[in-house]
């Protein structure tokens, strides 16, 4: 008696691994991107902020981009575009 409850609980068993074994995945053909982190919004006043590009593989890296907000058109527009980077490698060239 033991044996046939045994055996049945084993067949089970084996039925639900079966079924999980074949049961079909979603197919998702979407590429997944990672979430972009490489930028930074920092405000420098009121109306001015500016966005700071980190990414290592970036043609961008090292820029910051100084926009300000148009109180007309409720808009921002840029105001300039520096280069960190470069201001670190090559001081001499800032009169530091």
């Amino acid at each position: 008696m033991q044996e046939k409850i045994n055996t049945n609980i084993l067949i089970g068993i084996l039925i639900c691994l079966i079924l999980i074994a074949l049961k079909p995945f979603p197919q998702n053909n979407e590429p997944v991107f990672p979430p972009s982190v490489s930028e930074s919004v920092v405000q420098l006043a009121e109306n001015r902020i500016a966005i700071v590009e980190t990414e290592t593989n970036s043609g961008l890296r090292g820029d910051i981009i100084v926009l300000e907000f148009n109180e007309d058109r409720k808009t921002f527009e840029p105001i300039g575009r520096y280069n960190y980077l470069d201001f670190f490698t090559n001081p001499g060239k800032y009169n530091f």
